[in-house]
């Protein structure tokens, strides 16, 4: 067995999405003055490696952390689109995604991870490929760049309104091209939020 981190570190200078609030690590006690060490994070949920929730995007009231646990792993499936400008449908996919499993998406975007691009240049997922994953009934999608689609965004909209959660802003995923059998685990905090940052992991088995 093995666990692989898929996830961002979280430090002060982290890029955010473009006009979210830069996020702040204060190191408000020291051992020196105070006999302890402590920090203070002031952050929003959509930072680094995190998961959008429902409510993010919908009028679906339920906070994330009304949601069952079990929707958070779950066996993982790697889909390669490295290089695809729009993330299709294939016929392989209808036999390698099952209800409830996690479809993982490798695109090895992750290397530009806080540069401008990584913003603006990334590939979206088709709506024909969102309600096939509606209709699979997954439980989550997962990903290695910033979002599913653009403005207006329409793949949130879909899944959303299905149940299915999305992961962003993973890293490592090159560590499952041959992975055979692996789960992932996404906790959120037990927080009253609309979504949450996360640290996600895969275990190969």
């Amino acid at each position: 067995m093995r666990i692989i981190d898929l996830t961002h570190t979280i430090h002060p200078a982290i890029a955010v999405f473009p006009g979210d609030d830069p996020i702040q690590i204060d190191h408000v006690r020291t051992i020196e003055n105070d006999g302890f060490n402590n920090y203070r994070l002031t952050t929003g949920m959509h930072v680094g490696t995190h998961i959008d929730g429902p409510m993010h995007m919908t009028s679906d009231p339920r906070l994330i952390s009304k949601l069952p646990l079990d929707r958070f792993t779950g066996k993982g499936v790697l889909i390669d689109v490295r290089r695809e400008k729009q993330i299709e449908l294939k016929e392989s996919y209808r036999t390698m995604i099952q209800p409830d499993d996690i479809v993982v998406f490798y695109s090895g975007l992750d290397i530009y991870f806080g540069t401008p691009k990584y913003f603006t240049e990334y590939p979206n997922i088709t709506e024909k490929l969102a309600r096939f994953l509606v209709a699979q009934k997954v439980k989550m999608i997962a990903i290695d760049w910033v979002s599913p689609d653009h403005e207006p965004y329409p793949i949130h909209d879909i899944l959303f309104k299905s149940n299915v959660l999305i992961l962003e802003n993973l890293t490592n995923l090159h560590q499952l091209l041959h992975a055979t059998n692996f789960e992932i685990f996404a906790f959120p905090l037990k927080i009253e939020a609309d979504s949450s940052i996360v640290r996600a992991v895969a275990r190969v088995n």
